[in-house]
């Protein structure tokens, strides 16, 4: 009930597609809070697709936040 999964036309969606730097179909992109936190080309079986869920809701969004705000070279 806390995760939406979403399908987008790419066709119909160009601009979309481009702005989300989608090159492959399928792509899959996860989302937590409004933050782009996992995107990859290609499907995921359901065990690999169940870990990676759980993997984004284990996040630390404040260390994500703070990740993304530093400059691109103090990055971890």
């Amino acid at each position: 009930s806390d995760i939406v999964f979403a399908k987008v036309d790419t066709e119909a969606e160009p601009s979309l597609a481009r702005n989300a730097g989608i090159m492959s179909i399928p792509t899959l992109m996860a989302f937590r809070d409004g933050v782009l936190v996992f995107s990859q080309p290609g499907a995921l079986p359901a065990s690999v697709l169940a870990d990676l869920i759980a993997q984004v809701r284990a996040l630390d969004m404040d260390a994500v936040r703070r990740e993304l705000a530093a400059p691109s070279g103090a990055r971890s």
